[in-house]
């Protein structure tokens, strides 16, 4: 009986210990914390950008016309700066930190600040509503989307700005009417960008500075958000409503896969470490897992308070979501995550 009694209780230990360690969290993201911004009263904000030699995280507020600045990686609110643009959308550092360029739809150029003083040192004219674009620190070019319906014209442009000098070196005639998210695979010099209006994507060559060809989105799309893994040739599109993730193969333009995700998607990062990509939009942040260059499925969900956007900084181990006041949340705020 007592050997019985004994063999019992080691059986039980052995069984506590087994659950003990089948209990870590399989989250790939959690929840550290929430800055709150009381001021900013409404409006979306657009796009991220990291100094994370002087730990700084920048975002743009473009219908309230900040630039929100907090520390990393905790994510403290360091400033709110509305002297500096109308409208603001993309923004890019340069000069090391010392600059930071603003797509300002609002006034139609891209003005160049001294994130110092956030005083304006210059200004580029360009046409209307200047908004998404792309930096090219190998070239040093920013590659910035103009124009289309905003200036009553049939075609778009990409402009392309001297991260050197702030000098305009061109611009590329795209027929669009608005052009959304770009990003560039080095090894084929080209620059892929989302023609929204016209459910496509523009193909340009860097080596010519002219549009190699166009890929057709399956639609009712509205495309806007965009990733692009350089090992496997991938090309991410995310559509706005319905939400759908495409997979294209950037060899030949072809979907490989479509697959259900957040509505009004924003912002998307391939995270190339863990192989995954992360999609934010109204309905809140998708974890899609990537199983292989073909086969990508959900693996999360997190309620962002209908933030949709957001930037992932690997060395840090951390991703950024920023959400507006609204019927979603009481007061907008940037939610900081570790990424496991």
């Amino acid at each position: 009986m007592l050997i019985t009694a004994r063999l019992l209780a080691l059986a039980c230990l052995c069984f506590a210990s087994i659950s003990f360690a089948a209990k870590p969290s399989s989250s790939s993201l959690v929840v550290l914390s929430t800055t709150p911004l009381p001021d900013v009263t409404g409006g979306d904000f657009d796009h991220f950008a990291v100094d994370l030699a002087h730990s700084r995280l920048y975002v743009s507020a473009e219908t309230y016309g900040s630039i929100e600045v907090f520390r990393l990686p905790d994510g403290q609110h360091l400033a709110s700066v509305k002297t500096v643009a109308t409208a603001p959308h993309k923004i890019v550092l340069a000069n090391d930190g010392k600059e930071l360029l603003i797509a300002d739809a609002g006034d139609a150029n891209v003005k160049v600040v001294d994130t110092k003083t956030f005083k304006v040192k210059q200004v580029v004219p360009l046409e209307a509503q200047p908004d998404s674009g792309i930096a090219d620190r190998q070239s040093g070019i920013f590659y910035v989307g103009n124009g289309g319906v905003q200036s009553r014209k049939d075609n778009a442009y990409v402009s392309l700005i001297s991260l050197a000098d702030d000098s305009v070196l061109g611009r590329i005639e795209v027929p669009a009417g608005q052009l959304k998210a770009m990003v560039i695979d080095h090894s084929t010099h080209r620059l892929f960008v989302n023609m929204r209006d016209k459910n496509e994507i523009g193909v340009i060559d860097l080596n010519t500075r002219k549009l190699a060809s166009i890929w057709h989105v399956p639609g009712p799309s509205r495309n806007s958000a965009m990733a692009f893994d350089p090992k496997t040739a991938r090309l991410f599109i995310g559509s706005r409503n319905p939400g759908k993730l495409f997979v294209i193969d950037t060899s030949n333009g072809s979907v490989i896969q479509s697959l259900n995700i957040v509505d009004v998607s924003d912002d998307m990062t391939f995270d190339a470490l863990h192989h995954r990509l992360y999609v934010t939009g109204a309905g809140g942040l998708d974890v899609v897992r990537q199983a292989d260059p073909n086969h990508y499925a959900i693996e999360q969900h997190i309620d962002t308070f209908g933030g949709k956007t957001s930037i992932y900084v690997p060395s840090l181990q951390r991703f950024y979501v920023v959400h507006t006041k609204g019927h979603q949340a009481a007061e907008a705020g940037l939610q900081v995550l570790s990424v496991r």
